[in-house]
């Protein structure tokens, strides 16, 4: 029962994502007015805005134009969900509370930065630029704040490691900016990865950030891949890479990294 209620409020903050996700790019405050339909603009009343039931219920139709509602949402409310359960069972089941609260808002602004950047391929500065301060914030306060976890790690020093995360995304990517123009002729990553992979690296620490990016990558590869053999994408393409360094910092985080960084002899 516990962890049904903890799905279900990760779920209804997986909602307010996809508020986010569709206002935000186009300059529309997230709180007023009410949720409404994006095709006839009628407004959603409570029983029709359940996570996930409601769309279920409503055939995935709006019950006033019966057009199609994007499946973005209830994709996003279900992720959001077994994400929050995932940081629950691992963090605040342990006792560590502090490192749930600001792990659970990290991971809620990689959704929301995922979804905008999937849509619009841009990375937005007013999600993505906050997480910054606030894993360095995370790193003081929170005795095990990292992972992999370290229990040996004083708070200046956890502030001096997230510090060196932020350092290394963001010198990384603009590492692989110049050397994508010089050999490709074209950015290999853009501005929003430097800005994404330094809050990552703030989250992580510089171990989070090279896991995310060797997660990424493969998925990402993998993806792309399959997307250019089945005719949806070309080659040439612009493929965003942020949502997948996003779910590459969500697997390093859920998950013991210091496994994966022995395999590449990284002490």
């Amino acid at each position: 029962m516990k962890e049904f209620l903890v799905f279900l409020v990760g779920a209804c903050f997986g909602s307010f994502a996809n508020v986010c996700i569709y206002r935000m790019p186009r300059n529309k405050s997230i709180v007023f007015p009410g949720s409404f339909c994006p095709k006839c603009r009628h407004a959603i009343y409570w029983y029709d805005n359940i996570p996930i039931l409601s769309y279920i219920l409503l055939g995935g139709r709006c019950r006033y134009c019966k057009k199609n509602i994007s499946s973005r949402y209830p994709i996003i409310e279900i992720i959001t969900g077994v994400l929050t359960l995932l940081l629950f069972q691992k963090f605040w089941a342990a006792g560590y509370y502090c490192e749930f609260l600001f792990y659970f808002v990290f991971t809620l602004g990689l959704i929301i930065i995922s979804g905008i950047d999937f849509e619009t391929f841009l990375v937005p500065d007013i999600i993505v630029l906050p997480l910054i301060p606030l894993g360095l914030l995370g790193a003081l306060l929170c005795e095990n704040f990292f992972i992999p976890q370290s229990g040996s790690y004083i708070a200046l020093t956890r502030f001096f490691y997230s510090l060196s995360g932020v350092l290394t995304g963001a010198f990384l990517v603009l590492f692989l900016m110049i050397i994508g123009r010089i050999v490709w002729k074209k950015e290999a990553m853009g501005g929003g990865d430097l800005k994404l992979l330094a809050a990552i690296g703030a989250f992580l620490g510089w171990k989070g950030v090279f896991l995310s990016i060797f997660f990424g990558s493969i998925l990402g590869t993998v993806i792309s891949v399959a997307l250019i053999y089945s005719k949806k994408k070309k080659w040439d393409d612009y493929v965003p890479f942020g949502p997948y360094l996003a779910i590459g910092a969500v697997l390093a985080m859920l998950y013991k990294g210091n496994y994966f960084l022995s395999l590449y002899f990284i002490p």
